[in-house]
């Protein structure tokens, strides 16, 4: 693939960017400016994004934020978006922390019409099996946790799901039994576990987030399919003085199965692994670790410079340092609201593709 795209696709992302961070802030510069004294803020604004798996894409975007015991957070964000490439998509994110601070609910609720594109399943899979496909799924996830000595939370899950690939090629791979084709049905139930110290959860400067996560599906659960999944999130930030910062992540999401190919571990996207189409690696397991430093320019406006690595694998066995895939990138981000709530502008690179643009709401990690 060649390395540079048409100028004016430049032109265009450089174009939405600024008008939209322009946007923001002719709209939110009161609430930034005043003091992070007071306790709630409830902000719903026209969105605009882009990412090689959506293009442009447009909406809308709210958001209920309010201080709760300790200077803790809870928030509601909502968004509906349609893109460039015919995608739809609903999302609604509680984040709720119970006025005595016992208790922490969070989940979510998504819907989406999605088309997208299959390279087939594990690392080595050549850009020239890629097909496009059309996923109408839905997922509801409900989690309860019980905080403990302040930065420690235990609990309960339940999730979901309905999957259903459509607009298939008729002699790809996708065509040929892979896990999640047809109409599936999962649900399941798990435990979580969460240690966190950060100063604040949108864009921490200093702390630690840790949380493990294991989910079983079960046909005992009403689940058509019977699998298992467990994901471990590590995050370190560490403040270098003066708004510098090192963040630092590894994540690992694992399943064992009958895992649906549209939810199987992958590399990819806004998230991980900046710079690979999401889902352009995809196997029962995945492993990535990432490294950001975070860097003032002008009051509102940060900038960032970041690099990861990562691979799947369809065993733990299975995975091989020398066959992990690099990433690396720089960004800026745009504060909009008191609550440290970011539009991010990233552009990351990879050894062997052109450069990827994100343009987005909240951090990576």
């Amino acid at each position: 693939m060649h390395f540079y795209r048409p100028i004016r696709k430049y032109v265009l992302l450089a174009t939405l960017v600024v008008s939209h961070i322009s946007l923001i802030h002719a709209q939110t510069d009161s609430l930034v400016t005043k003091k992070d004294t007071a306790k709630r803020y409830f902000i719903a604004l026209p969105i605009a994004f882009y990412g090689e798996e959506t293009n442009v894409g447009l909406g809308a975007s709210a958001g209920y934020y309010y201080r709760c015991k300790d200077n803790k957070i809870s928030s509601i964000q909502g968004n509906a978006v349609y893109t460039l490439k015919n995608q739809v998509s609903l999302n609604v994110l509680p984040k709720i922390y119970t006025s005595t601070r016992d208790f922490y609910y969070s989940g979510h609720l998504k819907v989406n019409y999605y088309p997208d594109k299959f390279f087939g399943i594990g690392r080595n899979t050549n850009d020239t099996l890629e097909e496009n496909y059309t996923s109408k799924d839905f997922s509801i996830l409900l989690q309860r946790q019980r905080i403990l000595f302040g930065v420690m939370m235990i609990g309960a899950q339940a999730q979901f799901n309905y999957y259903q690939a459509v607009e298939i090629k008729t002699d790809g791979l996708l065509s040929q039994g892979v896990t999640g084709m047809n109409e599936k049905f999962t649900s399941g139930l798990g435990l979580l576990m969460t240690w966190d110290t950060r100063d604040n959860m949108f864009y921490a400067t200093d702390g630690e987030f840790y949380k493990a996560s294991l989910m079983v599906y079960s046909k005992i659960f009403g689940s058509s399919l019977d699998f298992t999944r467990l994901t471990v999130d590590l995050r370190n930030f560490y403040s270098l003085g003066q708004k510098h910062i090192i963040a630092l992540q590894i994540y690992g999401d694992l399943t064992w199965g009958s895992t649906p190919f549209q939810i199987m571990p992958a590399l990819g996207g806004g998230d991980i692994l900046r710079g690979y189409y999401k889902g352009r690696f995809r196997d029962k397991m995945m492993m990535c670790a990432q490294a950001e430093y975070r860097f003032p320019i002008y009051k509102w406006l940060k900038g960032t410079a970041f690099a990861g690595v990562g691979d799947v694998a369809n065993d733990l066995d299975r995975f091989d340092i020398s066959q992990s895939k690099v990433a690396y990138g720089a960004g800026l981000r745009a504060r909009v609201n008191p609550v440290n709530v970011h539009l991010r502008f990233d552009i990351a690179f990879t050894r062997d593709r052109e450069p990827a643009f994100y343009f987005t709401a909240s951090e990576a990690f």
